[in-house]
């Protein structure tokens, strides 16, 4: 039988003698780059090589080369916790070897960004004396494990999503032992490294599991390669539903790559979890596409065989058949910004909203030293969650009125003092450190949210996400609003996602500029507030009504608020973003010039 052409990467993975390569030789090397095939395998060390986007063309045209810094993102089963020792270390590392800045992902890790070359082993190095790890964070394997980041503290809670979280994440992680040797001076490792889960080209492309709370969708459970629901019978967990398939990039132009929902496989017994999991994981490793890295997704696998297929090859696999999935249905899916009490009787726990994921200090608001100086002060644990927020968790009744006092004084906001349109929204960080990205996201999100609060759009509770690439990283195909990078400052609007994160959106309009951006949601939700049902939310109606019809109610609104839409002469211009370059957002002040 005639093997299958294998893709670049691929081969590159076989020869890396289990991730080693020649990382080690090119960090003592002077260059501020490495090679194109080491950076491959960086990714797997949780490391990005990028270069300044901005000053790419100006370098270029100037005979030079780009100006290269690395992207570092830490591995965080569940979202935390991470004691305050380990929130110190985060930010030292932001302040010794990064751009000042801490940032959350949608996936619940930490990304460094700015890190030189040369500071690439001390960074890493400190990370790993307080037990932080990167190893894994990125790659072809298992991505951070993301669990409700409450699942444990959360009053009545009777499941540990955070213990689960971990137990997948150990049990998923790379066996070489690379890592130690590359970046803490650990001796070679001799012993027999052999993974039987990956296998020596390790997955065809990267692969996320996450494990939703019994009634809250906060992780956007069926987005993943493996979607995990527990299922609760007379108070107790008595197994899980698993989904699979889930995943959200696509590439423009290629049809045949597309989002996809995770379907219903069956239910496992708790004790068969870890079992199951491992079995589909392997299955995705021999079934996946190693020849065209666009497919290579285990979504694509569930989509060209069928779900049937899937089942019975991985009830193979097993030697057991897999039960019936019982029924999944969340009610919601929670933010969990504001005041809560804990499980634990005497403590409670506070969601700190953090626009766009970015912790730093600009002025008015030291976020990143207000959060630094409250661990300091009163130890809480750090938890990350997955709309890109922090909780301080484990908080004395007695010092929670100390710490909203700080809060306040450091303009630190919980949810009371930010929109509800503005803490529903996402972006994905984009220009300029991002190599796919197409067009802008974290630093165009905030204009847009200004322009629609000065519109009088605030209150609405719609759920919009920007990713400046189809890679859909903010996970913009499930939002009620998704705007994704089509070409150099302009974006595909979607519409119709649940607010429960368990439909697509669909595409309403295309290449739409920034200015068109603003006029085209504030239309939407004009119509939206004519024609919706009483209490419906933004993305049932839209996908209720359909986008043709949309498109019909749009236009027949009224002329004069429609006129003053169409005249709206509100943008950024490339200057701004540029002067609004991370960490200095002197650019990102609120404005909405004369509409």
């Amino acid at each position: 039988m005639e093997e299958k052409k294998k893709s670049r990467a691929e081969i590159i993975k076989e020869n890396s003698h289990g991730l080693r390569g020649s990382i080690a030789a090119e960090l003592g090397e002077a260059s501020s780059h490495f090679a194109s095939e080491t950076t491959k395998l960086l990714k797997f060390h949780g490391i990005y090589q990028q270069d300044d986007r901005d000053v790419r063309a100006r370098l270029r045209a100037e005979g030079k080369d780009r100006k290269y810094s690395f992207m570092i993102r830490t591995k965080n089963p569940g979202g935390g916790e991470l004691s305050p020792e380990q929130w110190e270390i985060l930010n030292r590392v932001s302040g010794q070897y990064a751009n000042g800045t801490l940032r959350i992902t949608t996936r619940q890790g930490i990304q460094f960004h700015g890190t030189g070359k040369e500071n690439l082993k001390a960074a890493i190095a400190l990370l790993n004396s307080e037990l932080i790890s990167t190893y894994g964070a990125c790659g072809d394997g298992n991505r951070n494990t993301m669990a409700c980041p409450v699942a444990n503290i959360r009053k009545g809670s009777i499941f540990d999503g955070q213990a689960v979280a971990r137990e997948i994440a150990k049990h998923l992680g790379f066996k070489s032992g690379a890592d130690y040797e590359i970046w803490l001076d650990g001796e070679k490792i001799t012993a027999d490294e052999t993974d039987s889960i990956y296998g020596s080209a390790y997955l065809p492309r990267k692969f996320k599991i996450g494990i939703a709370d019994p009634d809250d969708n906060c992780i956007d459970v069926y987005t993943h390669d493996i979607g995990i629901v527990p299922v609760l019978d007379g108070g107790k967990v008595a197994g899980y539903t698993l989904l699979v398939g889930g995943g959200l990039g696509s590439t423009h132009g290629m049809k045949e790559t597309f989002p996809r929902l995770g379907e219903p496989l069956g239910f496992v017994p708790t004790n068969g979890l870890l079992e199951v999991v491992t079995r589909i994981v392997e299955f995705q490793r021999d079934n996946g596409n190693r020849g065209n890295r666009a497919r290579a997704r285990l979504k694509y696998v569930v989509e060209d065989w069928g779900i049937e297929r899937v089942r019975a090859e991985i009830e193979a696999r097993l030697g057991w058949k897999l039960a019936g999935a019982r029924p999944v249905c969340f009610s919601h899916a929670e933010l969990h910004l504001g005041w809560h009490q804990q499980n634990e009787p005497g403590l409670w726990y506070a969601g700190i909203f953090v626009e766009n994921g970015r912790i730093q200090d600009t002025e008015g608001r030291p976020m990143l030293t207000g959060l630094r100086e409250i661990v300091r002060r009163f130890r809480p644990a750090v938890r990350l969650t997955p709309s890109q927020d922090l909780i301080l968790s484990g908080i004395p009744e007695e010092k929670v009125e100390l710490v909203r006092g700080l809060l306040k004084d450091y303009g630190i906001p919980t949810e009371k003092q930010v929109s509800n349109f503005r803490r529903h929204s996402l972006a994905c960080p984009a220009m300029p450190t991002c190599g796919l990205a197409i067009t802008e996201a974290e630093r165009r999100l905030p204009y847009l949210m200004d322009a629609l609060e000065g519109l009088g759009y605030g209150n609405e509770e719609i759920r919009m996400r920007m990713s400046g690439c189809p890679n859909s990283c903010s996970r913009p195909p499930t939002a009620e609003i998704g705007l994704i990078g089509r070409l150099k400052n302009k974006y595909n609007i979607y519409v119709g996602g649940s607010p429960q994160g368990t439909r697509l959106a669909q595409l309403y309009a295309e290449a739409v500029g920034p200015p068109g951006l603003i006029r085209e949601i504030a239309r939407l939700i004009d119509v939206y507030r004519v024609h919706r049902q009483r209490q419906e939310p933004f993305g049932d109606f839209c996908y209720r009504t359909g986008v043709a019809r949309l498109h019909e109610l749009v236009e027949s609104q009224n002329s004069d608020r429609d006129e003053m839409l169409r005249n709206l002469a509100w943008s950024p211009t490339d200057e701004e973003m540029e002067e609004a370059r991370v960490p200095n957002l002197a650019g990102l002040a609120a404005r909405v010039e004369a509409l």
